[in-house]
């Protein structure tokens, strides 16, 4: 985890998932405690590594976040990688969420980062573009469209050329959590198939006190990465697009006015959610666990919250109705995946141990530790991962369908924007149509002032 509020959750709940009792290394990093695994040491390395430099051995440094799902996968996989490769040693250090994107800044700037990194996708733009990167040596781009979704794989590409290899596809779209008994008693025996039912499903699943204010919630949707996606998702559906060809955005078509007053209906007509049960800085998903929404659309990567962090096993995980034409047509960020610096001493060590974690077999392995979406095609259609996650099958169904979210220089001005103008709309401060046309020409000036910058 998109990712302050998606991170937060998977690290919160990643430390009940799997009490590996592994150790960290956060060097001048310091670290909250919180995040940290029940047993972690801020002052002990996190992988085997040797006091002393090893003859014929080479050493390969290589950096991730701090959750611990992703430890525990990231372990896995480098000790099965150093059994076949007794001359390579991964020396794995490990750093808070946001501390680790400030230690790649610095580290970077003095010539001083690691062999490799495990990052999110949307931070790799800027490396790539000033050339810091080692481009991927084993595969062609025809071979990564073949064998990647797009999306999971257009944060790391630049002028055609790929220069990281994604590990998850970041989809926030498609899926619906739910609790059956709730839809039961609004008479549905099983998740709505259309969007029409969706929305009668979820006003008999709405629970009013006598002035009319919201007490349970119908149909979830309002937080501040749910509404811009939620929002693409829908103008997309609709059939539009909102890149122009000189690579500003366009917020004021019919299909953007639409898929924006859709989302408005969800609070204003259908009143099935509103602006005031949750704030900015609330988790939409807790919301739902606690038991205070019947329905909330989030990406699947919540699933492992409510089973380890909220202890529950009376939710599911539905596929969310096409608002129109049968498209189920979202748009994604780029989700976590490895790159190796242009500097590198090791280049070719680092590549094999990166070629190796990221092959088909790992991939699964990752994947199903980690509860994390397949970025490759041939592990999301693994009867092996769906036997292992079938509450992941509807996000699967749906992937095919998902495009790069696009170009945005700055991804959290742009979901702010979105949010912050939707919420003025169910204020009765906006009109959809003036808070479309205020959402294109502020994106817009961020993008020019970004590029003059």
């Amino acid at each position: 985890m998109r990712t302050g509020k998606r991170l937060l959750a998977m690290l919160l709940s990643a430390a009940l998932l799997l009490a590996s009792g592994c150790t960290v290394t956060t060097e001048d990093q310091g670290g909250s405690q919180e995040a940290q695994p029940p047993e972690a040491s801020a002052s002990e390395p996190a992988g085997e590594e040797s006091e002393e430099p090893q003859e014929g051995v080479t050493t390969i440094n290589y950096w991730s976040h701090n959750g611990e799902q992703f430890i525990e996968a990231n372990k896995q996989i480098i000790a099965k990688f150093e059994e076949q490769n007794p001359d390579i040693k991964i020396k794995y250090d490990i750093f808070p969420f946001n501390e680790l994107q400030e230690k790649m800044k610095a580290s970077y700037a003095a010539g001083a980062e690691s062999d490799c990194q495990q990052i999110f996708g949307t931070w790799a733009v800027q490396y790539t573009k000033n050339g810091m990167f080692s481009e991927v040596p084993f595969l062609t781009m025809d071979q990564v469209k073949e064998s990647y979704f797009e999306p999971t794989y257009a944060g790391y590409t630049y002028e055609d050329k790929l220069y990281g290899l994604p590990r998850e596809f970041s989809i926030e779209n498609g899926g619906v959590l739910y609790y059956p008994e709730d839809l039961k008693a609004a008479g549905y025996d099983e998740f709505p198939k259309t969007y029409d039912e969706l929305i009668d499903a979820a006003k008999k699943c709405t629970q009013y006190d006598s002035s009319g204010n919201i007490t349970h919630v119908g149909f979830d949707m309002f937080g501040p990465d749910n509404v811009p996606y939620t929002f693409i998702s829908f103008l997309l559906q609709y059939g539009g697009n909102y890149w122009t060809e000189d690579g500003h955005v366009n917020f004021t078509s019919p299909e953007s006015i639409k898929g924006m007053q859709s989302l408005v209906d969800l609070v204003l007509t259908h009143k099935v959610t509103d602006t005031k049960h949750i704030s900015e800085s609330d988790d939409l998903s807790e919301y739902f666990f606690k038991g205070n929404a019947s329905m909330c659309i989030i990406g699947p990567w919540t699933i492992a919250t409510g089973v380890n962090q909220f202890g529950l096993d009376n939710f599911d995980y539905g596929l969310m109705p096409s608002i129109a034409n049968d498209s189920y047509a979202f748009a994604s960020p780029t989700g976590w995946g490895e790159v190796v610096s242009a500097r590198s001493k090791n280049l070719e060590a680092t590549w094999k141990f990166i070629e190796f974690a990221t092959n088909e077999e790992n991939s699964l392995l990752f994947n199903d530790v980690t509860y994390t979406v397949p970025a490759q095609k041939a592990v999301a259609n693994s009867p092996e991962f769906l036997e292992k996650k079938p509450m992941l099958a509807p996000s699967i169904k749906v992937l095919p369908e998902g495009i790069p979210i696009g170009p945005f220089p700055n991804a959290p001005f742009f979901k702010k924007t979105v949010y912050d103008h939707f919420v003025r709309i169910c204020n009765g401060e906006e009109t959809v149509e003036q808070a479309c046309e205020n959402i294109e020409s502020e994106i817009n000036r961020d993008i020019d002032d970004s590029k003059l910058s």
